[in-house]
């Protein structure tokens, strides 16, 4: 496949939220990157998003369980045969660097914008539709007209608290799909299953398929077993149809 589309599907509620903090983070590095006041207007958006999410469960404590447990069963390849030493050494030296660091981060992760009355002002209004108008927010308007290197400066104090937290989901999120061995498998007449071996602790479903075969994937399951369906969106003004063909595509399970 020369240009694929790859879509996951969670097996766990922690693996849930990770997927959701690491859209996030992507969205709001990208949109601070652009700079134009429209972009950093998307920025703040998924800012107040991870505020409402990270604040919601203690993500800190999700993240160093799940290093805790990746760590546990990398330990025991240790001395398999074909181990990398050095590798294995780098990769456990970065588990307990961020594990460490996560630990040692003291206070609430919004600490920077709880005291911050333009930040309240600015999540309040965006939970309405349209809410941050100029005429609901003259603040805000006049901050989307201060110079960019002004307003990326503030985005990225509030952000702050949030790398750590950042870089470990990265982390697990990276070593989880590695985990993983890509195969070529075909969905007949557009449909797929396959029972999981209930032996290791599935987490991830990865499905990559070529968008040029104009199907996409509806993935459903749990630790047991799982399914694929793919359908046809067709213009994407009438209801999607499934499937009524083989479709080839590279499936990924994944466990660490």
């Amino acid at each position: 496949m020369s240009q694929t589309l790859t879509f996951e599907q969670p097996l766990h509620e922690r693996v849930r939220l990770l997927l959701r903090l690491e859209a996030l983070n992507a969205r709001f590095a990208d949109a601070l990157e652009s700079g134009r006041p429209f972009d950093h207007h998307e920025a703040l958006v998924s800012l107040v998003d991870i505020y409402a999410l990270v604040t919601r469960v203690d993500i800190k404590r999700e993240l160093m369980g799940e290093i805790e447990r990746q760590t546990a069963n990398l330990n025991r390849l240790a001395n398999q045969p074909g181990v990398d030493a050095d590798r294995f050494r780098e990769t456990m030296d970065a588990q307990k660097r961020l594990h460490d660091a996560l630990e040692e981060q003291a206070g609430a992760l919004d600490h920077r914008v709880r005291g911050s009355e333009f930040f309240s002002s600015v999540r309040q209004r965006m939970a309405l539709p349209g809410g941050a108008f100029d005429f609901d927010l003259p603040i805000y308007h006049y901050w989307l007209a201060q110079p960019t290197q002004a307003r990326s400066e503030l985005l990225l104090e509030w952000f702050e608290p949030l790398n750590t937290v950042a870089e470990a989901t990265a982390q697990v999120l990276r070593y989880m799909r590695r985990s993983g061995r890509s195969e070529p498998v075909t969905a007949e007449e557009g449909y797929f299953e396959r029972n999981l071996d209930t032996a290791h602790a599935w987490q991830l479903i990865r499905v990559t398929v070529d968008p040029a075969l104009g199907v996409y994937p509806e993935i459903s399951g749990g630790r047991q077993r799982f399914t694929v369906r793919f359908f046809a969106p067709g213009d994407f003004r009438e209801r999607p149809v499934p499937a009524s063909r083989d479709v080839p595509f590279q499936l990924c399970c994944c466990a660490i």
